[in-house]
């Protein structure tokens, strides 16, 4: 018989069943401390930052009167890539994929849609890509309901995030990365209250579209719009479809203004898969731009048949599936790399 249970067998019978209730009132005891942990802790798993070799990706909010029915909240993923690499808006141009963001809320709350910011033109060779360089701010409005109910000891709220980006050089490298963020209820969240302004900024102002169109002409999109601000009259703007697949990201635009009217002419996508009844466009001028809702009048011509993929990014999106990126958890600053 092994030692250790000759060691026991010979312990006195009353010393062994009180050793015996002190180990089960430790146990509960921890199972207690454990259960408590699990609903009122301010520590929950999980990270709010993740590197990879092309970017620094972190889970951040902006809640300036704390968190309650009614209050404002915002939520973001703060990207900041490495340099010569890029990520995309909601369309990407001529390749690519836009930035997805998949959450997990209490209850009682709702995510909105990404505030996307004005993108820049990427070109790369004979191609185009409409995303962002640099740091980028990705922030979505939260709604907070008379159903959230966090309990009276609740300190935190907790958000979860599952986020996949496309990021972009000359190749392409799929990444994702599994977010959490606790949050204070009742004080005052605004660390990065600088950064949700400038993208608040940096979000394109809905304008009124009245007496403004867009037209098919030939290979081309002309689009005439009325009732921008002055200041921008006599300004080259940039033009952002947010339909993918319906203009040349890459080509020229020819633009005038005649008065306080703005006329372009879009080329059109030789490989065309989209014929909007209304065409959503971001005009820019820098980081800040204005939107519109088109009526597209007279029709589109018959489109092209379904774009594929390129064979290099199918190609590179098939390697890197295999072999995902590795992930580093690590609140370091980017610029420590």
């Amino acid at each position: 018989m092994p030692r250790r249970l000759l060691h026991l067998s010979a312990m006195p019978q009353r010393f062994f069943f009180q050793r015996l209730l002190f180990t089960l009132f430790l146990i509960a005891t921890s199972a207690y401390h454990a259960s408590a942990n699990a609903q009122f802790s301010s520590k929950p798993a999980g990270t709010s930052v993740i590197t990879t070799p092309h970017v620094r990706a972190e889970l951040i909010a902006q809640a300036p009167e704390g968190i309650a029915p009614g209050k404002p909240l915002w939520l973001g993923l703060r990207i900041e890539h490495q340099p010569e690499w890029h990520t995309y808006w909601k369309n990407p141009g001529d390749s690519g994929l836009p930035t997805q963001l998949d959450w997990k809320l209490p209850p009682g709350m709702d995510a909105g849609e990404i505030a996307w910011p004005v993108p820049h033109k990427i070109p790369l060779g004979n191609l185009a890509n409409y995303g962002y360089e640099g740091t980028v701010l990705l922030p979505v409005p939260v709604q907070v309901s008379t159903a959230y109910a966090p309990g009276p000891l609740a300190k935190e709220a907790v958000f979860e995030l599952h986020a996949s980006w496309l990021v972009c050089r000359k190749e392409c490298i799929p990444e994702e990365g599994q977010f959490t963020l606790a949050v204070p209820l009742r004080s005052t969240t605004a660390l990065h209250a600088e950064a949700f302004a400038a993208a608040r900024a940096a979000e394109p102002v809905p304008f009124d579209a009245t007496g403004s169109s867009a037209k098919v002409d030939g290979q081309a999109l002309e689009l005439h719009i009325a009732g921008l601000p002055a200041t921008l009259r006599g300004k080259e703007l940039g033009v952002f479809p947010e339909t993918a697949g319906v203009t040349n990201p890459a080509a020229a635009i020819a633009q005038s203004w005649q008065g306080d009217a703005w006329t372009a002419r879009v080329p059109l996508s030789a490989d065309r898969s989209a014929s909007p009844d209304v065409l959503p466009v971001v005009l820019a001028l820098g980081d800040q731009g204005w939107r519109a809702e088109l009526p597209v009048q007279g029709g589109w011509p018959a489109v092209a048949a379904a774009a594929k993929v390129s064979p290099a990014l199918e190609a590179a999106l098939k390697a890197n599936a295999a072999q995902p990126a590795p992930l580093t958890t690590s609140p370091a600053p980017f610029g420590a790399w």
